[in-house]
C-alpha cells in the first residue's frame, strides 16, 4: 500500500498529484467534474486538441518551454484556444507570455493589503471583480503570496481593493513611497483567434486556498468555458512514476495494444501450463491438511491428494470419476453421483452433451 501511495502522488509544489496543502489535486478532480479534462506532460498534447473546444492552464512553471514547446501553444492560442497562464515571482510565466505573443506581464513584485486580507496582508483579497464569463459567481478571489499584473493594455477582470499596494522595497509592510491603489490581478486578451487569461497568483488553484471565498467558482467558471481542459504539468516538477506510466498508456494506441499482447500472452500460457501447475501448488498445500477436513474441499481438489498428481484433472473422464464415487459411496444412486459430479465438471471445458 505504501509503495502504491509514493508511486501515484508527488510532493511537487502546484503538482496535479500533490495531495498535500500545496498541490493541485483537488482542483484536478474539480476538472475532471466539470470538463472532459487530459493531463498534459508533453506539449505535444497541443497538437492533438481541439482549439476551438479546449482551455489549456499553465501553473508555475518551473522550466522554460523550449523554442518548439512555445510554438506548440502558441499555435494553439492562435488557432482558437484559452491559454490559462498563472505565475507570481518566476520568470518563465512572463517568457510564456510573451512568447505566445500576450502583452500582460506578471509584475513580480508581491502585492499586500493592509485592509482587505485573509489572514495578513500577505493573502490579499481581491475585492473588484469585472463580469464576464470568466467571473461568473465571483465576488473576490483569495489570494497567497500574489504579485500584479500589468495589463498594457488587455482587459482587466480582477484587481486588489484600493488598499493594495506593492512591496517594491521588500519590508513586508507599507512604507514611505508604496502607493496605494487597485493593482490588476486577472487579465484577458485575444491573441489570433484565441485568449490568454493571466493570473497574477497560481495558489488561487492549490489545495488549501481552493476552498476560500470566490476560488473554487473561479477556477470552475475557467473551466465551464470549454468542454476540454488540458492541464499542462510538462514544466511543473516531476511527476509520480506511476501516473506517468498511466498517462502513456492513455495516450499512446501502440503501448494499449502492446498490453493486450502481453495480457493475451498470458492467458495463453496459463491456458497451457498454468492450470496443472496450479494443481501441482493445490496438492503441496493440501498433504499438510488433516485427512477429516480434506472432505469439506471441492472434489477436484480431494482427487490431487488422493490420486495420481502427475494427472491433470481435465484428464479424468466422467466414467473414471462415476467409478470413484461410487467406491468411495456406495450408499449413493447413480443420480445423485452425476449430481456431484458436476461440481468436477464446471472446474473444466464442457461440451453442450455434458449434464
Amino acid at each position: 500500500m505504501a509503495i502504491v501511495i509514493a508511486a501515484s502522488t508527488s510532493t511537487a509544489t502546484f503538482g496535479g498529484y500533490n495531495i498535500d496543502w500545496d498541490g493541485t489535486s483537488e482542483f484536478r478532480e474539480l476538472a475532471d467534474q466539470q470538463s472532459e479534462s487530459q493531463i498534459a506532460l508533453e506539449t505535444t498534447a497541443y497538437e492533438r486538441s481541439n482549439t476551438s473546444e479546449t482551455t489549456a492552464i499553465i501553473l508555475a512553471p518551473e522550466e522554460p518551454y523550449t523554442a518548439n514547446d512555445s510554438r506548440r501553444v502558441r499555435a494553439f492560442v492562435r488557432s482558437g484556444g484559452t491559454v490559462v497562464i498563472a505565475d507570481d515571482f518566476g520568470s518563465e510565466g512572463n517568457a510564456l507570455l510573451s512568447a505566445v505573443g500576450a502583452d500582460a506581464r506578471f509584475n513580480g513584485t508581491q502585492l499586500l493589503d493592509e485592509r482587505e486580507y485573509y489572514q495578513a496582508p500577505s493573502l490579499p483579497v481581491a475585492t473588484n471583480i469585472t463580469d464576464s464569463q470568466y467571473t461568473s459567481d465571483v465576488a473576490q478571489l483569495t489570494l497567497n503570496g500574489a504579485t500584479a499584473i500589468d495589463a498594457n493594455g488587455s482587459t482587466v477582470l480582477a484587481t486588489s481593493s484600493r488598499f493594495g499596494y506593492l512591496d517594491r522595497d521588500g519590508t513586508g509592510g507599507l512604507s514611505p513611497g508604496d502607493e496605494l491603489s487597485t493593482y490588476p490581478v486577472v487579465t484577458v486578451e485575444s491573441v489570433g483567434d484565441g485568449r490568454v487569461i493571466a493570473v497574477s497568483d497560481p495558489s488561487v488553484f492549490i489545495n488549501t486556498m481552493l476552498t476560500q471565498p470566490d476560488n473554487e467558482a473561479f477556477a470552475t467558471a475557467l473551466l465551464e468555458t470549454r468542454q476540454q481542459t488540458l492541464l499542462d504539468y510538462s514544466r511543473a516538477g516531476e511527476q509520480p512514476p506511476l501516473s506517468i506510466i498511466l498517462l502513456a498508456v492513455r495516450s499512446s494506441v501502440v503501448v494499449q495494444m502492446g498490453i493486450v499482447g502481453v495480457g493475451i500472452g498470458f492467458v495463453w500460457a496459463y491456458g497451457v501450463f498454468g492450470r496443472f501447475t496450479s494443481r501441482s501448488i493445490w496438492g503441496g498445500l493440501l498433504e499438510i491438511v488433516p485427512e477429516p477436513l480434506r472432505d469439506h474441499f471441492p472434489i477436484w481438489l480431494r482427487e490431487i491428494t488422493s490420486g495420481d498428481e502427475d494427472t491433470p484433472t481435465e484428464l479424468i473422464d466422467e466414467d473414471t470419476l462415476l467409478r470413484s464415487l461410487s467406491q468411495r459411496h456406495p450408499e449413493w444412486d447413480e443420480t445423485r453421483l452425476r449430481q456431484v459430479m458436476t461440481d468436477v465438471l464446471s472446474e473444466r471445458s464442457r461440451t453442450e452433451d455434458d449434464e
